[in-house]
């Protein structure tokens, strides 16, 4: 059986179809028998789900082999207390919109990639066939040669320094407890951002529902303790019950780890029911949503300039490689003639 995770586009077209299909009053089990119908391109993988649904099995832990452990736990939690169409209208909502900001990325990245293309092609064609014939009219300097070996050193030194700092990032990272993990993903700069936003929507989201469905925070801790050990909501049950146990209310959390949002300040501290507060936290959950998506949409403008930037860095160093000698060549002829 094949259990690889479903691709980007694959788990959007199942998120939008199974929202639409509920809605209109068909059954997890007919929806899972059309989706290979429907999607022939994608007809085997979906008949594994199809198969372990009639073995019984609830739509989340049928989903768990193909789509991530966090949408898997937010699918199951949905389960258990009646909101699965809602979380699934969210999931085709991010979804949905997850595709349309990847289709946008490739035709923002298309341009700068074409220009990369022909700039290789320049590239080539300087070294190999321009720069011969500039060694060839410069034997008697040796200016080109000291400029070629002062542009590899320097390349060299950004790439070891790149290279190390990425290793160390990487030896850090692995090194941390999952918590320690998302406190540093929430805080590296420019995409720490996304981190925390989709950290706020993901946690306030799963607990607006779970409270809606008149748990308290306590039976939340104890629920939340089922989920694998690096889910996000496993280590936040920790957080709770760390809290607990130390007299500290919800309100101090967001002081102690980066991905919990500073709000809850605000909203575990006014008194409200456990209705009232559900409400205030879902309507909250979608507000980072959208926030989470503009986030993202700037990025991808973001990136577009920088390749352009980078482009035209290499450009210049292209021409600055072939002209400075030259010129310096030029003026050492002229002083000759004087």
């Amino acid at each position: 059986m094949d259990n690889s995770k479903w691709t980007l586009k694959e788990q959007t077209d199942f998120f939008q179809t199974c929202s639409d299909l509920l809605q209109a009053g068909f059954s997890i089990k007919k929806i899972a028998s059309d989706l290979p119908l429907l999607f022939p391109q994608s007809r085997d993988k979906y008949r594994q789900l199809e198969k372990e649904l009639l073995q019984g099995k609830t739509l989340s832990s049928s989903l768990r082999p193909f789509v991530n452990r966090d949408i898997a736990d937010q699918l199951w939690i949905a389960e258990q207390h009646g909101m699965l169409l809602l979380s699934l209208e969210q999931l085709a909502k991010f979804y949905g919109q997850r595709q349309r900001q990847k289709e946008h990325l490739q035709g923002v990245l298309f341009y700068p990639f074409l220009l990369i293309a022909l700039l290789v092609v320049l590239v080539i064609m300087v070294n190999y066939w321009l720069k011969p014939e500039l060694i060839d009219f410069q034997a008697s300097s040796n200016s080109l040669n000291s400029f070629n070996l002062l542009m590899q050193v320097l390349l060299g030194i950004v790439l070891s320094g790149v290279g190390i700092y990425f290793l160390r990032v990487k030896k850090y990272f692995f090194q941390k407890k999952y918590l320690s993990k998302w406190d540093w993903l929430c805080q590296v700069p420019v995409l720490g951002k996304l981190f925390r936003e989709y950290a706020y929507y993901y946690l306030t989201f799963n607990l607006g529902l779970m409270l809606k469905s008149g748990l308290d925070l306590q039976k939340i801790c104890m629920l939340l303790t089922r989920f694998d050990e690096k889910s996000l909501l496993f280590q936040f049950s920790h957080c709770l019950h760390d809290a607990s146990l130390s007299g500290n209310l919800l309100t101090t959390l967001p002081a102690q780890r980066a991905f919990i949002p500073p709000e809850f300040r605000l909203f575990f501290s006014k008194g409200h029911t456990s209705s009232q507060l559900s409400e205030e936290l879902l309507y909250f959950s979608s507000v980072k949503y959208q926030r989470l998506l503009s986030s993202f949409s700037r990025l991808i403008e973001l990136i577009q300039p920088i390749m352009f930037i980078l482009v035209a860095l290499v450009i210049v160093s292209t021409y600055l490689e072939i002209l400075l000698p030259l010129y310096q060549n030029l003026g050492g002829v002229s002083d000759e003639n004087y």
